[in-house]
């Protein structure tokens, strides 16, 4: 059986559900390529899923003409497979799909895509990220990473945000994905109510390509759909906003409707009672009502302590109930408005969770080669080890080789960003002790005056800054 989603893939921007201006902000990018490599030689393409990125990108190398070459999550993404496809692809002349030449003066380009570009972060794409940023600043044909989240991306390399126009995709309308499902039931000679696209719109909320999907499966074998066919869908779980969630257990008036706004979230009680907890006192403004909410929470807290103990799930239903049902009915007084936070705790174990795995992966190669344990090398080593990195460059190039530091621990050590220069130029100099491309020697003072130069660059922009 075709898939439906494939087969109605958008063929040309203009077929785009939605999106009009991010639609239009590409077309604005692809033409700055006419004439020559503009400043922002890459687009990032951010967004939830299913919501037509990927189709955008491909639609508009349609719309121009430029054959594609593409990355996604099914591939290796690791630094040599980006170098070898990416940056290949990124540099070179085109070449027609029957074979024949097309240089870039007569309008022969490539557009590289790498879908689900924050998905960088695994052993399988060590250095990836290093990898994307030298395309970026050597490349001579147009570029597209496509990201759902765009912080995760961001966060690890500056050239990206540095050489990128980041556009923003939002989840299409109700309509759009009706017309869009209503002109695919056409070209399939199935009869859909109107009444019934509208369900299958709505009950997908925006994503495009689940909505084509629940229509296929809806329409097949018949030559006429009605609204109450609808029902052998069955009740689609999408997953409940955790804003939504706070919004229904801090203004619900009945005890039900907070329970299911819980069950509804695809999150575990424990992450739910952290945003409950930090936003609470935002919230609730009278301190009776505060002091009775929060004696609830307390409660949840103990059964989920008990279940972390014991491992008795059957409490993760009490716990539900009591910071639900428990902080919804503590409220006497009736409150409005309210902007919900992102907890300060979530976040901080959020972001350190990258650096707290690059220390961990940094001990555990000074214990082998110390042998020792990496315990004793966080405790007893780490500090001077570290020290000895930045300062003396001779044991950084030989101890990097030695113990085959990534750009990431090496980033790490030296302070700074996974694609910072300092780091790009010591990865330069390893690979080429390790191919012989130069002398070591030369290696060396080449390596000592760039770092001096980078040095420098560092001191000057600071003095600037103050």
């Amino acid at each position: 059986m075709i898939d439906w989603a494939e087969k109605y893939r958008p063929q040309t921007l203009a077929d785009i559900a939605g999106n009009s201006q991010a639609i239009n902000q590409m077309k604005r990018w692809a033409e700055s390529w006419d004439h020559k490599v503009p400043a922002k030689k890459g687009l990032l393409l951010a967004g939830g899923p299913g919501i037509g990125k990927t189709s955008a990108a491909l639609a508009l190398a349609n719309d121009f003409g430029w054959t594609v070459v593409e990355m996604n999550a099914s591939d290796k993404r690791n630094a040599k497979a980006v170098r070898d496809i990416a940056l290949r692809g990124a540099v070179a002349e085109t070449f027609a799909d029957d074979g024949r030449y097309i240089s870039i003066r007569d309008g022969g380009r490539k557009l590289v895509v790498l879908d689900e570009a924050d998905n960088l972060f695994g052993k399988e794409d060590m250095g990836g990220v290093g990898a994307i940023s030298e395309v970026l600043r050597n490349t001579k044909q147009p570029i597209i990473l496509i990201a759902n989240d765009l912080y995760g991306l961001t966060r690890r390399s500056s050239t990206i945000k540095k050489e990128c126009t980041i556009i923003r995709f939002r989840r299409p309308n109700t309509s759009s994905v009706v017309r869009v499902l209503r002109d695919i039931a056409r070209n399939e000679g199935v009869k859909v109510a109107e009444e019934a696209l509208h369900h299958v719109a709505e009950r997908n909320q925006g994503d495009v390509r689940s909505a084509i999907n629940d229509l296929q499966s809806l329409v097949e074998g018949r030559e006429e759909v009605r609204i109450d066919d609808v029902t052998a869908l069955g009740y689609r779980d999408r997953n409940k906003d955790i804003y939504q969630t706070l919004s229904s257990i801090f203004r619900s008036t009945t005890c039900k409707k907070s329970r299911e706004s819980v069950f509804q979230l695809d999150e575990p009680p424990d992450y739910v009672l952290l945003w409950i907890d930090h936003n609470l006192p935002y919230d609730y403004r009278d301190p009776e009502d505060l002091e009775r909410a929060y004696d609830a929470l307390s409660r949840a807290d103990v059964y989920l302590g008990r279940v972390n103990r014991l491992k008795y799930y059957g409490l993760w239903s009490y716990a539900t109930d009591m910071m639900s049902c428990g902080v919804s009915m503590a409220r006497k007084g009736r409150y409005t408005g309210g902007r919900y936070n992102f907890p300060t705790w979530l976040a901080k174990m959020s972001r350190s969770r990258s650096i707290r795995n690059t220390i961990n992966s940094i001990n555990t190669k000074i214990a082998k080669h110390c042998h020792t344990s990496p315990n004793i090398a966080s405790r007893d080593i780490f500090d001077m080890f570290r020290f000895l990195f930045k300062s003396d460059l001779d044991f950084r190039i030989r101890i990097t080789e030695k113990l085959d530091f990534s750009e990431r621990e090496a980033a790490f050590l030296l302070e700074e960003k996974d694609d910072s220069s300092v780091v790009r130029h010591l990865m330069d100099a390893i690979s080429k002790m390790k191919s012989h491309e130069k002398d070591e020697k030369e290696i060396f003072a080449d390596y000592e005056k760039k770092d001096k130069a980078h040095r420098h660059r560092k001191v000057q922009k600071s003095l600037g800054e103050y």
